[in-house]
């Protein structure tokens, strides 16, 4: 009994994994009833003035935080007692 639910999951994996695949390749226009349903809702709006905010050396509060999760990962794995 348990050999069939496995095959039953893997076999709804599948497709559903076949089917998402699949309705990423379909168009948006086909479902539309008109090809331009979409542009009448659209507002022309100003493109907003850039901000200059950043500093260099913005990133280093991400470099430290990537460092300490590579080190959580990777030093039980080295030291684990066998």
């Amino acid at each position: 009994m348990k050999s069939h639910t496995t095959g039953f999951v893997a076999l709804l994996l599948i497709t559903l994994t076949l089917g998402l695949a699949a309705s990423n390749f379909i168009s948006a226009d086909a479902f539309a009833p008109h090809a331009t349903a979409g542009l009448i809702i659209q507002q022309p709006t100003p493109t907003p003035t850039a901000q200059l905010d950043s500093e260099i050396g913005s990133t280093d509060g991400i470099l430290i935080m990537g460092i300490v999760i590579v080190l959580i990962v990777t030093l039980p794995i080295l030291f684990r007692k066998k």
